[in-house]
């Protein structure tokens, strides 16, 4: 994985598409692993189960923390050209991941990511709760 790549600021607003699609295919990869891991815990019978539950979940919060914090894109991003940093352009870091990544349950209410589209929409830098806390943005990459 490339470390930190250069965003290109200013794009926030033509990512819109592409995040929706990143998230799509993120959800999906995670979704690949927990269930393989959890197929694995079913050969082993049910404590096998409830173990590589666990180690599913924990692959999920390693996936999209560490790799934003670590990279500033997860697969999806990366695949799609997006990158997450601060505000002012410098690297997003694990902590600003873990709480842009923590507030996706607000983000996600009602339902169906229902508060993190409308402001990513209608808000001038196309932020998520997450990302004003977080102070982070979504941008192409160089």
């Amino acid at each position: 994985m490339e470390k930190h790549p250069a965003p290109q600021m200013g794009t926030n607003g033509d990512v819109i598409g592409k995040r929706f699609l990143a998230f799509i295919l993120d959800s999906i990869i995670m979704g690949l692993i927990a269930g393989v891991l959890i197929g694995i815990g079913f050969v082993l019978g049910d404590i096998g189960v409830m173990l590589m539950s666990l180690v599913a979940f924990a692959v999920s919060i390693v996936y999209v923390f560490l790799l934003e914090g670590m990279y500033g894109y997860t697969p999806g991003k990366h695949l799609l050209g997006l990158v997450v940093v601060k505000t002012d352009g410098s690297d997003c870091t694990i902590g600003a991941s873990v709480l842009r990544n923590l507030l996706i349950i607000v983000d996600s209410l009602p339902t169906a990511y229902l508060v993190g589209i409308i402001l990513i929409l209608v808000t001038d830098e196309n932020k998520r709760v997450g990302d004003f806390v977080a102070d982070t943005v979504v941008v192409n990459q160089r």
